[in-house]
């Protein structure tokens, strides 16, 4: 009966045999990736030297052509990290990326982190997505999918567990916008916020600017905080152009409303050295997660009036996020111009902006002028 061949990155059993020359060689079999079975030796001084020498060899030759060395004793915070690592090289906005960094530091590696991937089973995957809810869990079950496949093509499991969990889906909340008080209120602990640290350079002095301009266009973060100053053109009407992320591969082209252009002239005044509109201090692209960040800080800066009054409570403004400032344009341009306007300025689909952008109104508006011509026609 034929001998069954070695498993593919694997070898056999490893003998020592010392030389007339009174060295000593460590010798294996080794089944390479191609399926061919190599004979691989090494050298040394001794019987010992030479198999350590030999067992490096050969675990560094499996690990080269198993790419990334997954295996089903990985665990699946390493696992994780690869799958991080893969999807950074894709063409992903960067909100996306740190949303899946967020997801896995947050929720996965601190409740699976030391789970290998051979012990990630259907079960045990379902009971931990059933601890999370809402879009959290959907979150969840995305980046563990894409996790498993990656074990998947590297032949450590032979299927993705997550496929047979149960799909989430996240609860949809309804557009919500802000209102003209709750953005007098946001802008003044904004500019509050801007600039109020006691050393070093100061905080975020130019994000009351930024927010201006995110009021003024309504684009997305990812869209916004790459804009140059060659994207910006100060003729009659003045216009942005957004290089956009989603729905298409066309440019977007926004007129601007007049506080918006005073916003973008103060930061021209500033003169920073970069070609980018809104740069971080080293003059890259500022990141979406700082920029979230500073506005979590900012919406929490209660200020007070002459009297000591505070302007609401700490956690007014907990639920607003850049996103919302996009909705609130979208809502606002609806409500004067109509959803295909709106749509237009956002560059969504009507039907998108009514699903995620435009908040419904509780009250109806008074159209009584067009309902009078129901009335009834007395005869005299």
């Amino acid at each position: 009966m034929a001998r069954p061949p070695l498993p593919l990155g694997s070898w056999g059993k490893i003998n020592r045999t010392q030389l007339e020359d009174g060295r000593w060689r460590a010798r294996a079999r080794y089944r390479d990736y191609d399926g061919v079975t190599r004979s691989v030796e090494r050298y040394a001084t001794s019987g010992a030297k030479a198999e350590r020498a030999l067992t490096t060899a050969l675990t560094e030759r499996s690990r080269v052509h198993g790419s990334d060395d997954i295996s089903a004793d990985t665990l699946l915070a390493d696992l994780a990290q690869a799958w991080l690592a893969r999807r950074r090289k894709d063409d992903l906005a960067e909100s996306s990326l740190a949303l899946y960094e967020q997801t896995v530091t947050t929720h996965i590696t601190p409740a699976l982190g030391k789970v290998r991937v051979r012990e990630a089973t259907v079960g045990l995957l379902e009971r931990f997505l059933d601890t999370k809810t809402g879009s959290v869990a959907k979150r969840c079950r995305i980046v563990l999918v894409g996790m498993m496949m990656l074990a998947v093509q590297h032949g450590a499991i032979e299927r993705n567990p997550v496929r047979e969990t149960t799909p989430r889906k996240s609860a949809g909340k309804a557009p919500r916008a802000l209102t003209a008080d709750e953005l007098a209120i946001l802008r003044g602990r904004i500019a509050a916020y801007s600039g109020s640290n006691g050393h070093g350079p100061p905080r975020a002095a130019d994000l009351p600017d930024l927010f201006e301009v995110f009021l003024g266009v309504g684009g997305r973060i990812a869209e916004m905080l790459p804009a140059q100053w060659s994207d910006l053109a100060l003729a009659e009407p003045p216009t942005l152009t957004l290089h956009r992320t989603k729905g298409g591969d066309n440019d977007l082209v926004v007129v601007l409303p007049a506080f918006a252009v005073a916003a973008l002239r103060r930061q021209k005044a500033r003169d920073l050295p970069s070609g980018l509109i809104f740069p971080s201090r080293a003059g890259t692209p500022r990141s979406p997660a700082n920029v979230r960040r500073q506005l979590r800080e900012a919406r929490q800066n209660v200020v007070l009036d002459a009297q000591g009054n505070a302007d609401g409570p700490a956690d007014m403004f907990d639920w607003v996020t850049p996103h919302t400032l996009r909705r609130t344009v979208g809502t606002v341009v609806a409500d004067e111009y109509g959803t295909e306007v709106a749509a237009e300025q956002l560059g969504n689909t009507r039907e998108v902006l009514e699903r995620h952008y435009r908040e419904r109104r509780a009250q109806a508006r008074d159209v009584t002028s067009a309902l009078d011509t129901l009335a009834p026609v007395r005869v005299v």
